[in-house]
């Protein structure tokens, strides 16, 4: 081969290989490069002049340093160096260069010639850096995966793992890659993971299964275990993929849920009220046993008929007045109707509300049946006190009329009757004819059955109670001292607290009526404002109510008195006509307290209004 053949051979090598050759004469300084090495550094062979420092200026800053330490260790040691470093463009790009070379010494040492090669390795070390680049981002991701993964060949040695699994077993990555599961839990419980393994590897898709592991730290968690096996490009199966995800707090949860449901299940056939869940049209779907027993129907015979079925014919239209009124609303509150059922009239008061689905609705149904009567019974019993207040009012006015009727009979018999005496006497009965009419309008006010809210105010509502009141309290000598000062309106129903004031007053009269004696019998009642309240006290000097019974006095027909005088309705009527029906609240405690120099006991009910205007 000639030389040109031979050197047109090189160049094409160095073109092919991104491979430049260089020599450097140290006794000359003289540098002489290939054509390759002018391609490598983008240079214009015919304007550029070939000098170590002119090459040396192109090489990155940052690498010249290094550059001449491990040239002038190689002229030290004489061997061979090898180092890659970057060149920087003038337009500031970025290429890799691989640099190799070798130095000739003469008989004493001295160096001669260096020579050697510089590839440009551009293109490999940015696909190094990028691959590089993708293998650290994969490993971040693989390391945030809160679940745990590895990846076993398939003779179950692990090849990876992430983070979550190192803390299963308590070892790094690189102490758990090349072992098994026996090299780190019992046999029992590597010969499990194996099992599994194998199952995996043998299926056409991906096995779960769960279990309860121990970290090595002692920590517990409920898995969800996935397995699949690994293909490679072939169709051969190399490995087994795992995957753990944590499902303890979703087991907890659900237990809780369970719990719940069963501790609801347990109520809804529990409880006294009557809870059933009806469609659209009132159909019932379900029912509890308290719903049976209050109708006295059985399921069976309930899921049969409707809840408009059961209703009083008379009062049907009302119902469902009510019912289209919950359609609009989404929900009842309370309301009362009267079921007839196989000829039995019984008295409910109901609620609903839509079930979560918005598809069929929640019934909630009470019977007050007991209540209505009770309620009957205390309004008599109300009445029989009203019409004993009135008859005492009513005996002093009668009198007085009756006295002046024979008066003046009397003085026309013996023709003793003047003219100025009759006007005088007709204007004392006018008077008293008038205040037994006023009686007469009270009573009437009474009795009369207020269905809606009045706003009333509380100063007046109690002036018109003791008005009512006014002789009896004199009959029995007894001092009412009033201090109405404080005045509040509230939406109430007037009817009901006159007639708590009445119970309440009553109480009051019939303790210092048997328990005082000798001493003036005193009832106080006073209005106090506290904040956006209005408080109203009603208080005796009868000595006050024994403490093993003053937590019952509003229990339905408990009470101290014969039954001759007392039914026990009274109080308990007035507690729930002031809570239920008044919006407001009703305690009742024992006092000691000084009036006039001398000390009393007696009971002491006091009312807060909280609904005040």
């Amino acid at each position: 081969m000639n030389k040109n053949k031979y050197k047109e051979q090189l160049d094409t090598l160095q073109k092919l290989g991104h491979i430049g050759l260089w020599e450097f004469d140290l006794s000359t300084q003289t540098l002489n490069c290939s054509d390759e090495i002018y391609n490598i550094f983008e240079l214009d062979k015919t304007k550029f002049n070939p000098t170590y420092e002119n090459f040396f200026n192109l090489v990155h800053p940052d690498d010249k340093q290094v550059i001449r330490d491990i040239y002038i260790n190689s002229l030290q040691t004489k061997k061979k160096f090898k180092i890659i470093h970057r060149l920087l463009m003038p337009d500031e790009r970025i290429k890799y260069v691989e640099q190799s070379g070798n130095t000739i010494f003469d008989e004493k040492g001295n160096p001669l010639v260096s020579s050697g090669t510089v590839q440009d390795i551009t293109e490999l070390s940015m696909a190094k850096i990028e691959s590089e680049s993708e293998h650290n981002k994969l490993k971040a991701i693989l390391g945030n995966i809160p679940d745990l993964l590895w990846i076993k060949d398939v003779d179950g040695v692990y090849i990876t793992c992430n983070k979550r699994f190192e803390d299963f077993f308590g070892a790094k990555g690189k102490d758990i890659i090349n072992k098994t599961d026996y090299d780190f839990v019992d046999k029992e419980l590597a010969d499990f993971f194996r099992d599994n393994d194998l199952k995996a590897m043998n299926s056409n898709k991906p096995l779960s299964n769960f279990e309860e592991i121990t970290f090595a730290n002692g920590h517990k968690e409920y898995l969800q275990t996935t397995k699949s096996k690994v293909i490679d490009s072939n169709g051969n199966i190399i490995g087994i993929l795992g995957l753990g995800r944590d499902l303890t707090k979703l087991r907890d949860k659900e237990l809780e849920l369970l719990e719940q449901q069963e501790e609801l299940q347990s109520i809804y056939n529990t409880t006294k009220d009557g809870l059933a869940i009806i469609d659209i049209k009132t159909n019932f779907i379900k029912v509890n046993k308290a719903y049976c027993d209050i109708t006295g129907l059985s399921q069976e015979e309930l899921l049969q008929t409707s809840c408009f079925a059961l209703s009083d014919p008379e009062d049907i239209e009302r119902v469902k007045g009510i019912f289209n009124e919950f359609l609009e609303k989404g929900f009842i509150d309370s309301f009362e109707k009267i079921c007839i059922i196989k000829d039995r009239r019984i008295n409910v008061a109901l609620s609903a509300a839509w079930m979560p689905d918005k598809k069929n609705i929640l019934l909630n149904m009470k019977d007050i049946t007991k209540n209505k009567l009770f309620e009957e019974q205390s309004k008599l019993a109300a009445m029989g006190e009203m019409i004993g207040n009135i008859a005492h009012q009513w005996r002093q006015p009668l009198s007085v009329i009756t006295t002046i009727s024979s008066n003046i009979k009397l003085r026309s018999e013996y023709e003793q009757l003047e003219d100025y005496d009759i006007e005088s006497d007709m204007d004392v009965i006018m008077q008293q004819a008038q205040y037994l009419s006023k009686t007469i309008d009270d009573f009437r006010n009474f009795i009369k059955n207020t269905k809606e809210a009045q706003k009333l105010s509380l100063k007046d509502t109690i002036e018109k109670t003791l008005s009512i009141l006014h002789s009896a309290m004199i009959n029995n000598s007894i001092n009412v001292i009033s201090d109405l000062k404080d005045d509040k309106n509230i939406d109430g129903y007037e009817n009901e607290l006159i007639q708590s004031f009445i119970n309440i007053i009553n109480n009051a009269k019939d303790a210092v009526k048997e328990n005082v004696k000798n001493d003036e019998k005193l009832i106080f009642i006073n209005t106090i404002k506290e904040d956006s309240s209005l408080i109203i006290t009603i208080k005796d000097n009868g000595g006050g109510i024994p403490d093993n019974i003053i937590h019952r006095i509003f229990e339905p027909y408990f009470t101290t008195k014969n039954k001759n005088v007392g039914t026990g309705i009274g109080l308990s009527m007035t507690y729930k006509m002031i809570t239920e029906r008044n919006s407001a609240s009703i305690d009742v405690y024992n006092e000691e307290y000084t009036y006039n120099n001398k000390n009393y006991k007696g009971a002491c009910f006091k009312i807060t209004f909280t609904n005040i205007n």
